[in-house]
């Protein structure tokens, strides 16, 4: 069974209201999980101090610590919240130029069971800052990343799978198992309804003039993946009615569902892939991410269950 005893949450230097920080004191309380806070700022001035006369050095050094003693301040505030509740919690700030590099040191040396870090909105038009620390992320973290959204949570909200059990790779039908695995688990921790999507999308432009019907056809389609995702269900414990099975784009009926049902989490799977899959992929992972308003947890089928 997936579970979440060690955290490992990055800390945005930049923004104090940084909902990862909530999203970890939520999940460490239902876990009983300890936490290790890090937050990456590297500091210019020290990249600088071989370009600068002798009797300046001295400056740039008391202006160096000034900045560690302000960021240091800050994880420790954060520090104290995790100890108000009685919550296990160390922190690291690191200044290193190469900060993905330190981050996957950091995952490393830590060995979470799920690394926690927020994205923002990057504008007004409240589209969404991906980073390439979270793409690097995406694809190379080794266990589970919950990328979470600067908004709390719905009190009646849910924990939602989208899950493909119409996929023709073993890998994916182990993935599935895996993605409803940890949705019903952190559901049932977080006292949340668990929930299942799946879309399809009938091609029935190619079907003219062959097939009279369309709507037989459609309804044919939409009977052949829910006998798929019956057994699916029943094995995770989970009813008919916790289904969302829609019929349209991907990522405008997902958009929909998250929003009618008022999705906190939605636990998406990611697979290896060759270069052209790679591609695709991507480009629907970072609509999913950008048009969603939800938290997305990503899971991979090399992470195995935990006992």
């Amino acid at each position: 069974m997936q579970t979440f005893k060690r955290l490992l949450v990055i800390v945005d230097p930049d923004n104090e209201a940084d909902y990862s920080v909530e999203r970890a004191i939520l999940l460490a309380f239902y876990y009983k999980a300890s936490v290790r806070l890090i937050m990456h700022k590297p500091n210019a001035q020290t990249q600088q101090d071989m370009l600068v006369r002798e009797r300046t050095r001295q400056l740039l050094a008391e202006q160096h610590q000034r900045v560690d003693e302000y960021y240091q301040s800050q994880l420790d505030k954060c520090l104290n919240r995790f100890s108000t509740q009685g919550i296990e919690a160390e922190a690291r700030l690191g200044h290193d130029k190469n900060g993905d590099a330190w981050i996957q040191a950091q995952i490393q040396d830590y060995q979470p069971d799920l690394v926690i870090k927020s994205i923002q909105d990057q504008s007004r038009l409240s589209r969404i800052l991906i980073t390439s620390t979270d793409w690097k992320l995406v694809t190379s973290c080794p266990c589970p990343l919950l990328l979470v959204k600067a908004q709390p949570w719905h009190d009646s909200g849910c924990i939602m799978a989208a899950v493909d059990p119409m996929h023709s790779k073993a890998q994916q039908s182990q993935l599935d198992h895996l993605l409803l695995n940890t949705t019903v688990n952190l559901a049932n921790r977080v006292q949340l309804n668990a929930k299942v999507f799946h879309s399809y999308l009938p091609d029935i432009s190619n079907m003219f003039p062959k097939v009279i019907n369309a709507d037989e056809y459609i309804q044919e389609i939409r009977q052949q993946h829910l006998q798929s995702l019956r057994p699916l269900l029943a094995e995770h414990g989970l009813q008919e009615d916790a289904l969302c099975l829609k019929r349209g784009n991907l990522i405008r009926t997902l958009s929909q569902v998250i929003r009618q049902e008022k999705v906190n989490i939605l636990v998406l799977g990611a697979l290896s892939r060759n270069f052209v899959e790679k591609a695709i992929i991507g480009s629907t992972a970072e609509k999913i991410l950008h048009d969603t308003s939800c938290d997305v947890l990503v899971m991979k089928h090399i992470t195995g269950s935990k006992a």
